[in-house]
């Protein structure tokens, strides 16, 4: 069980939370929307295992990206059917446009006008044709906060969704504009936990690895 703060009244407690490994993971392939790939077995064992350590963790509402990825974590991770998950395309991981499917080297090979942010180990493409810049991956994620907010205020809320859309999404939190919000990685089966005042503001921020071997399987 997550040990998780009281609420006081108007209080919201936001938990969000990376799917486990798929294949696209695994062969350092860019992921994005248009290939919905399940888990790997090996995702499902660490979704299977972050289950025991999050069992008894109370819930009042699971949200999830329409991927099947984020969806079946869900499912693992909660122990809910999938007809008790509210689906929200808002937070769907990225569109990487024509990147979608291919590693690096593939990227660079086809698309040379593509730019990179190189942040430690994970190289963040700033360009990618079809997709979305990381400006516009913040405000949808300052989109889906906002509506999440007017419909479950006051309520500890789990969101399973996609690294790169969660991370923008954590800088929206913490008040970190879209290239600042790329300082912290999320890993597989990693749970972030924010605690809002009743105005919504961010008072506590923690971060849980649920899984701790999904480290061998970095960003990229």
């Amino acid at each position: 069980m997550i040990e998780v703060p009281p609420l006081a009244p108007g209080e919201t407690l936001l938990f969000t939370l990376r799917h486990g490994v798929t294949e696209l993971n695994r062969d350092k392939r860019v992921s994005g929307q248009t290939l919905d790939v399940p888990l790997l077995p090996e995702g499902i064992r660490q979704a299977e295992e972050a289950r025991e350590c999050f069992a008894g963790t109370s819930l009042d509402v699971v949200v999830a990206s329409p991927l099947a990825r984020a969806i079946q974590t869900a499912e693992i991770v909660t122990g809910l059917p999938r007809e008790a998950i509210e689906i929200d395309p808002l937070a769907a991981e990225r569109s990487f446009g024509r990147m979608e499917g291919l590693t690096r080297a593939q990227v660079e090979s086809r698309f040379p006008e593509v730019r990179y942010l190189q942040i430690g180990t994970v190289g963040y493409s700033l360009n990618p044709p079809g997709g979305e810049p990381f400006p516009v991956l913040h405000d949808r994620a300052r989109a889906f906060l906002r509506q999440l907010l007017e419909r479950h205020r006051a309520r500890r809320i789990l969101i399973s969704s996609h690294q790169t859309f969660l991370q923008q999404l954590h800088g929206v939190l913490r008040g970190l504009d879209p290239f600042e919000a790329l300082q912290h990685d999320i890993l597989n089966l990693e749970l972030n936990l924010f605690h809002l005042n009743a105005q919504g503001h961010l008072t506590s921020h923690r971060r849980d690895l649920l899984v701790p071997q999904a480290s061998q399987y970095p960003s990229f």
